[in-house]
């Protein structure tokens, strides 16, 4: 393995969307990752990590309402798959949602159906969600808006017991990370990357 590419593995930047654009930056210890994860897919079936480990795989994580990072992300990386042509067919790419409440197995078919074949959503419950998120060392969470209007975290029990109609906000992280058929991390996307540099780096580990 390169010296560079062992830098990039053992700092990974992990670009963190609260709410909308406004945006942080925290280095993510790659040896503390675990990539391991069971959730449900957007056909309702049961499935886990390794259900997806012969191919190069896109892990993202975000939710059907979001407003503007994940149409974005998702668009850009469309956008690239379709220039890769056939050599798409060897990628996949987890959508994995935050939320959910509102994201049944439908709702991200259809979300995910809008923009590539090779999307595939996926969810589970609030505890299924918590592992995943700290396994890939990434963040998510809820806010709603208290009587004075300031916004207000959630916990676990609020979110459960919330009505998936009600005014609350989910946040998430916005990087988008590359796994070898072997398991092991071998690039960040950070948000707002062109189609081009996603293709560009999918062409790197396709090779």
């Amino acid at each position: 393995m390169s010296l560079s590419k062992l830098s990039l593995l053992v700092s990974a930047c992990a670009l963190i969307a609260l709410g909308g654009c406004e945006q942080d930056v925290a280095q993510t210890p790659v040896a503390e990752l675990d990539l391991g994860f069971s959730l449900i897919d957007e056909n309702g079936r049961p499935v886990t990590d390794e259900d997806y480990r012969t191919q190069l795989r896109l892990v993202f994580f975000g939710f059907t309402s979001c407003p503007d990072i994940c149409p974005t992300t998702l668009t850009n990386i469309a956008t690239a798959l379709n220039s890769l042509g056939d050599l798409s067919k060897e990628v996949t790419v987890l959508f994995i949602s935050i939320d959910p409440k509102r994201d049944t197995p439908d709702r991200l078919q259809a979300y995910t159906g809008a923009f590539h074949p090779s999307i595939i959503g996926l969810t589970g419950n609030y505890v299924q969600i918590e592992r995943v998120t700290a396994g890939f060392r990434t963040t998510f969470g809820f806010t709603v808006r208290d009587g004075t209007g300031a916004e207000q975290p959630l916990n676990r029990i609020e979110y459960e017991t919330i009505p998936a109609f009600s005014d609350y906000t989910p946040f998430h992280s916005s990087q988008v990370y590359v796994i070898g058929p072997d398991d092991e991390l071998l690039d960040i996307i950070g948000y707002g990357s062109k189609p081009d540099k996603i293709e560009d780096t999918l062409r790197k580990h396709l090779d």
